[in-house]
Parts: structure tokens; sequence; C-alpha cells
């Protein structure tokens, strides 16, 4: 590639459209690509760091963006404005896409949403600077949102154009970048007592993001309804035991086979942090007496939303400690 490439977007020549609906017309005085629900992928050009400029516009509630370093048209790393929360601190979200699935529930949260102001009926300029395990998401001249370490592993992929409701693109820019000029962003890291690796059944040991929270969408495909985690534990003496959690999206915990806990958790709005659905810990709290010895800790998690699956959990008890993840 040049230097920087201008992509007019007033063409569906070499798109490859991955979307409900594709065309081009204008909106707002500029010839532009009405995207919606899906990809337009760049197929011709593969990228490893680059910097992206493109000219979005909403009639409404919608959630346009870039997907980067895609290896095929369901994974690839994904970062978009969200007009209709415009102010709230999820107006920019970094949202890796894995097996077809979007993470936005387990992906949130310092260093993967920032605030900021998306304007709905008008252009606005939506740039993505990523370079190595780093990037910079802005609006306009608004402070960006930094991502310190993408959750993908590949360096390289296509690009490509994202949307889920109906959006607008004009004037595509995409220039080399050799590095993210950008303010340290925030690390995500996992609470203390946090339960960082678990054992999949049929798949093996398996391992937390970051922020501590297992993504299941990561590792397993997305045919799957239905998991079975384990993690194994010894007492050395008999006292109580608190298990807090949070999960996406239907959850049946057992202890030694028995049930403590079944509930499900999914989005149903935008009124606040609790009706977006996000796995965080602490929504839950159940405390159990236990025994001494050794006892068996299950969590029996089903999907029914593709927004991110995936468990998050806090275990704290005196002289509890936990047995190899290998043995489930």
């Amino acid at each position: 590639m040049a230097n920087h490439l201008e992509i007019p977007l007033n063409s569906l020549n070499g798109l490859n459209i991955q979307a409900q609906h594709a065309e081009i017309l204008t909106w707002q005085g500029r010839e532009a690509l009405r995207l919606e629900n899906g990809l337009a992928l760049l197929s011709d050009i593969l990228m490893a760091d680059a910097s992206v400029e493109v000219m979005i516009g909403t009639d409404g509630s919608a959630y346009p963006g870039i997907a980067f370093r895609a290896l095929d048209v369901l994974n690839y790393e994904l970062a978009y404005a969200v007009p209709h929360v415009s102010g709230q601190w999820d107006a920019i979200q970094y949202d890796p896409v894995f097996h077809g699935s979007n993470t936005w529930q387990l992906y949130q949260g310092a260093g993967y949403q920032q605030t900021a102001q998306v304007p709905t009926g008008e252009w606005f300029r939506f740039k993505l600077d990523f370079c190595r395990h780093r990037a910079a998401i802005s609006v306009d001249d608004q402070a960006p949102l930094v991502v310190e370490t993408l959750a993908h592993s590949r360096q390289t992929g296509m690009l490509g154009l994202w949307t889920f409701q109906p959006a607008y693109f004009s004037q595509l820019r995409v220039s080399e970048c050799s590095a993210v000029e950008a303010p340290q962003g925030e690390s995500p890291s996992a609470p203390a007592d946090m339960v960082e690796v678990w054992f999949l059944d049929g798949y093996g040991v398996v391992e937390c993001e970051a922020n501590g929270v297992l993504n299941l969408n990561r590792f397993v495909p997305a045919s799957l309804e239905e998991v079975r985690l384990v993690r194994r534990f010894s007492m050395e003496q008999e006292g109580p035991v608190t298990f807090e959690f949070g999960f996406s999206d239907t959850l049946s915990l057992e202890l030694n086979g028995e049930e403590v806990f079944q509930g499900e958790f999914k989005f149903t709005g935008f009124e606040n942090r609790k009706a977006r659905g996000y796995v965080e810990p602490e929504m839950v709290r159940v405390e159990q007496l236990i025994s001494v010895g050794d006892h068996e800790l299950a969590a029996v998690l089903g999907v029914n939303e593709g927004f991110g699956w995936g468990l998050a959990m806090l275990v704290a008890g005196e002289g509890l400690s936990w047995l190899p993840a290998e043995l489930g």
C-alpha cells in the first residue's frame, strides 16, 4: 500500500459485502455507502498497523465503526461509536468479535469503553489508529479510547466497515501507522480472589481475559449452546465460603453436584449499567458452609444472545486452596 489510500465510497466495487443491505446514495450532501447489519470488507487490503479515518452518519440508533485485522467474516477486532447513547460511558466501544459473536458484555469498563459526544443526523469523523497490541479510537477531536492490549493475537488482517442498524459511510482514508500516538490507557486487571482459570469440559484448561472475565466465545464455536466449567478446591478447615459472580446469559452453579444458584442475565435496555447485561463480578452473592476436604465447583453456562458469553467469579474462604485446573 502507498503512504495513504483514499476511498470515496461512491461505489460498491472493491467491497466484499457481508451485510443485510448495502447501497450507494446521497445523505447530508455527501455520496455515501449506506450499510445495514453487517460488514463491508476491503478484502484486497491486508493491514498490520494503520491509521483509518471515515466520515459516519446515522438517522437514529446504530453502532457504526471499523473492523480491522479480520481473519474472516466471523473473527476480527471491532471499534464503533454509539450515537444513541451520546455522552454516556459507552459512546465509544471496543468489541472484538469471536466466532461471529460480539463480546461487548465481556469487554466493558475502563480500557474498553469511552464517553464521547456522538451526533445523530449529521456527519462525524471516526478515527482508529492501531499498531502492534495497542489501538486508539476517537470521534472528531475528542479524547480517544485507548485499548492497551487488543484481544486477538494475530498481527495482520483485512480492514472493513461495520454496523448494526443502518449507517452511512463516506470518504474512507487509510494510511500507514508506525505507532499509536496516544496517552497511556487503562489496563484492566482481575480483582483479588478471582477465578482466572477453568476446566472446560470437552476442551481443557481455559484462561480468563485480563479483566478476569472468561470469554467463552474465544474457545467454542457459535453452534454450541451450553458448556460446563469445573474447578476443584480444598478446605483445610470448615467455614463459610462466598461466591460472588456475574455471567451471561444463563447459569446453573453447582457445589458437589447440588445446585446452589440458577438464573438468567442479559441485555434489557439502556436505563443503566445493569440493563446492559454486563458480566461483572459481585452481581450475585452466594455463601455456603463448606466442610474440610476436597470439593467440586461447576458452572453450567448457556447462551441465548450474541453480545458475549462468559463468567466472572470471585471465591473467598478461610483455608481455601485451589487444586490444579487440569484436574477439573
